[in-house]
């Protein structure tokens, strides 16, 4: 729907109107502030500049443009003034599909205007996905899905599998080059390697399942001891977080059945002395 509004100012008394607009826009969309004369006599704008674009004009100006890429919050005062009739109008512009839409228009016949807009720019529904999946979409994954974890659960497993890894890499390598030398057992190929490799990733997984699930205990039996024994509340940071636990009981029961299917059905577990 289209509104207008007219403002008569009679010629022997000047008044000031100061109306209010409440605008919703999606990111990526234009907020157009247009003037059929140049009564843009200056701009205030408040919220996250950074995240901001603005349209760079000389004033007085027969428009004004405010857009961003992510949700935000704008406060706009406008000021406009023109010494003969006027008009004004506040237009949402949509540069994915091209189109414009008119939010409200006014009619001054002379003098001034002070126009505040509140700018709530939203994310857009998504129907689907618009742009072509990077390497940025994949960081911003990551970096979401590893926020569910807590820091210290992140800090044990990086040490454990930099553990693992490092002597992992150092006994498959020791255990090939035995076989090359010594030559009682055929050397390691890619798919025995793969079937180690999975071996280590499951001890890692399980190690760390170990520990975790240590600690937390070891906080629950602490706490309940200090309250029903010592009669005291002791106000620790809590270490217990289940969704790590199902995770990695998950994570390492695929590894289990990934490994076990290398060594049943294409048969790679290597063969090893007694």
């Amino acid at each position: 729907m289209i509104t207008a509004i007219a403002l008569l100012v009679s010629p022997a008394y000047s008044a000031t109107m100061n109306p209010q607009e409440n605008v919703n826009l999606y990111t990526g969309n234009k907020l157009i502030i247009d003037s059929n004369q140049a009564s843009i006599k200056s701009v205030v704008v408040r919220g996250n500049l950074t995240a901001a674009t603005l349209s760079n004009n000389v004033y007085p100006s027969k428009n004004f443009t405010l857009t961003t890429n992510s949700t935000q919050l704008y406060t706009v005062d406008v000021l406009l003034s023109y010494q003969s009739p006027y008009t004004s109008e506040i237009v949402i512009s949509d540069p994915s599909s091209g189109s414009k839409t008119q939010y409200t228009s006014y009619f001054v016949s002379g003098g001034d205007l002070n126009l505040t807009v509140f700018a709530s720019f939203q994310a857009s529904p998504s129907s689907g996905p618009t742009v072509p999946l990077g390497w940025s979409s994949f960081y911003g994954w990551v970096s979401e899905f590893g926020g569910a974890f807590p820091f210290w659960i992140k800090i044990l497993y990086a040490v454990l599998g930099a553990q693992f890894v490092f002597v992992g890499y150092r006994w498959i390598k020791f255990e090939d080059e035995r076989r090359r030398i010594e030559g009682h057992l055929p050397p390691l190929d890619r798919g025995n390697k793969a079937y180690l490799w999975t071996e280590v990733v499951f001890r890692t997984l399980v190690a760390g399942f170990a520990i975790s699930l240590a600690i937390m205990i070891g906080e629950v039996l602490v706490l309940l001891i200090a309250q029903y024994l010592f009669f005291v509340n002791l106000t620790l940071v809590s270490l217990v977080d289940f969704f790590s636990i199902f995770f990695v009981a998950a994570l390492g029961t695929l590894v289990y059945l990934a490994r076990e299917g290398l060594d049943r059905i294409f048969d790679l577990k290597p063969m090893m002395e007694d």
